[in-house]
């Protein structure tokens, strides 16, 4: 008998508790990172490009909310929404300090922007 099997059902009860705490963590990490750009670009670009980076904040919040409830429907329990829910809580304040940091301190952007018709060009 293995050392973890040693509690028999109530320890697979709890492997399958993490299981599905950490699938609905990482999934609404990749849905993030699939949907947005990094925290750091977003404090630096914040003057340009605030409300636009607020709108798919919102989005992609709204999108992986309705996918951890998904998750709650099909396993029949709230746990996919004790992961989900760290992972957009901290997501979500990430996003908002790093958008209100750029917006009160600046910074070097990594984007340039010409003055009549605002056309993006990477900085150098």
């Amino acid at each position: 008998m293995a050392l973890g099997d040693t509690q028999g059902s109530k320890r697979t009860s709890r492997g399958a508790v993490m299981i599905k705490v950490a699938v609905s963590a990482e999934m609404v990490y990749q849905l993030v990172g699939s949907n947005m750009s990094s925290p750091q670009t977003a404090e630096l670009n914040a003057a340009a490009r605030a409300s636009t980076i607020k709108k798919w904040v919102d989005l992609t919040n709204l999108e992986a909310s309705a996918w951890t409830l998904f998750l709650c429907l099909l396993d029949g329990t709230l746990w996919p929404l004790v992961g989900g829910g760290l992972a957009l809580g901290g997501m979500v304040m990430k996003y908002k300090y790093a958008i209100q940091s750029g917006l009160n301190n600046g910074g070097p952007p990594t984007e340039k922007y010409d003055a009549p018709n605002r056309t993006r060009q990477r900085a150098l």
